[in-house]
């Protein structure tokens, strides 16, 4: 009889449905939906951060522990490690093109204007 195998590591399983959500949060971000990326952004990076601190711990425990989630882990922190950077990519280029983005705008109210 073989002897069980030892259960996913449970921080891993979180890490990585952390993960998918953090994902999940950026695309609706970037949809064009008017103001979601002011709710999906802030959700993603907290998503994100929690993804990645959760598969670090994780793989420690898988470490020193042994068992099973390493795969898990480690998906879980590069999905949310890469969504992080996404995300603040995101905001700078956002950032840095908003006073031409306003400036657009106000050239187009006053043209329709009568």
């Amino acid at each position: 009889m073989e002897p069980p195998r030892p259960s996913f590591n449970t921080r891993a399983v979180l890490s990585l449905l952390f993960a998918v959500l953090t994902v999940l949060s950026f695309c609706v971000g970037v949809a064009p939906i008017p103001l979601t990326s002011l709710i999906c952004y802030p959700a993603a990076l907290l998503l994100g951060g929690t993804a990645l601190w959760l598969g670090w711990s994780s793989l420690r425990e898988v470490r020193q522990n042994g068992g099973r989630g390493r795969r898990l882990a480690l998906i879980g922190m590069w999905t949310g490690g890469l969504t992080l950077l996404a995300v603040l990519c995101f905001s700078a280029v956002a950032i840095a093109l908003a006073p031409t983005i306003f400036d657009l705008l106000r050239q187009a109210w006053t043209q329709l204007q009568p």
